[in-house]
């Protein structure tokens, strides 16, 4: 039986504030923006929860929530050092650490017995570990796979550990609201809601046959997740990926192309920059749409040469789009996905042009640069602009 645990730092933009910044502790504190109103809320401190603040609120309402709340200007390159901190800890109990954000990972400690104990005493030992050399509390969650753990690191937040033990997934799940599985935004949760679905033993009640009628290849998906079921493995960083994606879910169904269009610019950006750092290149470009009745379509187009070039990707990633999107349909999802990776390009043509001005690849060295010491926001294209609250 595997042994999967997911580690989520809690309130983490704050608590590397809190760690430089002591008096910080016990007071509303908002990471992001600036205090003139400006921008959206990365991070609140769970005092500043308490007034009803939230990431990606704007800065402007979170001052009228909380008139008196500290706000403080990101600082992603802390963040990021802090980051490296925990996964450094996470790597010491495990080879299979699969990071998905700054602030959480996968850790699989299947057949490390041996080396640290049961699971529990295991995870126990991580999160005391991150607290005593970081300063930073941790919630754990303890499953047989991704799925349960992820679900059980959010239900004991703060600075909590649940372990949900085998076969025991299902009786956990029945109770929960829908929302909380992952996946299920308030589209979907309003969709089932109207079903009469408002538990996870009531999504679990439905045969497989009315779900994959209702919602095509998502209401498969929910039937799986319902019973608690997830056969995805954790993957550590250094192994290949198959493939690098994107995609978000908007909070009401949208009909406007243009802005369509600078969402799929701002995902292609933040995946192409994801190629770069892991020094691949994709060949591959896959465009993704599920309409307001939770239809699903992609299209995909294979290039002539692999590329980790934000213009390039993003020309065909619209390219698609355009041929696909139907005038006035109602959006409620856009993805995109790179694959045929490969860590070796065909350097089939010379990338300076006559004029002799720099290259392109030295053009996103430099882009790269400036976003990892001042956060990914600092510059982007202007095609994402408007898309880039995602």
């Amino acid at each position: 039986m595997r042994q999967i645990l997911h580690v989520d730092m809690d309130a983490f933009f704050v608590s590397v504030e809190e760690v430089l910044d002591p008096s910080l502790k016990g007071k509303p504190v908002i990471v992001g923006g600036v205090p003139d109103g400006r921008g959206v809320v990365a991070a609140a401190s769970y005092a500043a929860r308490k007034y009803g603040i939230h990431s990606a609120m704007p800065i402007v309402k979170a001052k009228r929530l909380c008139p008196h709340a500290i706000i403080l200007r990101s600082s992603h390159r802390r963040y990021r050092e802090y980051s490296a901190k925990v996964f450094e800890i996470l790597r010491g109990y495990s080879p299979l650490v699969e990071p998905m954000s700054l602030d959480e990972a996968f850790v699989d400690l299947t057949g490390c017995e041996k080396l640290h104990g049961p699971v529990l005493k295991a995870a126990e030992k991580i999160r005391n570990e991150v607290r005593e050399v970081l300063g930073l509390n941790a919630s754990i969650g303890i499953a047989s796979n991704k799925l349960l753990a992820k679900i059980a690191s959010a239900y004991c937040k703060p600075n909590g550990m649940l372990w949900i033990t085998s076969g025991m997934g299902q009786q956990f799940l029945a109770p929960i609201p829908i929302r909380r599985i992952p996946g299920i935004g308030p589209k979907g949760e309003a969709k089932l809601q109207s079903m009469g679905v408002k538990s996870v033993g009531d999504l679990a009640r439905l045969s497989l046959e009315h779900l994959e009628k209702t919602f095509g290849k998502w209401g498969v998906s929910l039937y799986r997740k319902s019973r608690g079921i997830s056969d995805s493995p954790v993957t550590s960083e250094t192994d290949d990926p198959r493939s690098i994606s994107r995609e978000t879910t908007f909070n009401v169904d949208l009909t406007d192309p243009l802005f369509l269009e600078s969402t799929l610019s701002y995902l292609t950006e933040k995946i192409a920059g994801r190629l770069r750092e892991k020094k691949l290149f994709a060949r591959t470009v896959t465009l993704k749409l599920r309409y307001s009745d939770f239809q699903t379509v992609t299209r995909s187009k294979t290039l002539d040469i692999p590329t980790a070039e934000d213009h390039i990707l993003f020309k065909t990633g619209v390219r698609l789009f355009r041929k696909l999107f139907a005038h006035g349909a109602k959006v409620r999802l856009i993805g995109v996905t790179f694959t045929s990776l490969t860590a070796h390009p065909h350097q089939q043509e010379e990338l300076f042009d006559c004029k002799g001005e720099k290259s392109w690849d030295s053009l996103y060295q430099g882009i790269d640069h400036i976003r990892n010491k001042y956060g990914f926001k600092s510059l982007l294209r202007a095609t994402s602009r408007g898309g880039n609250r995602q």
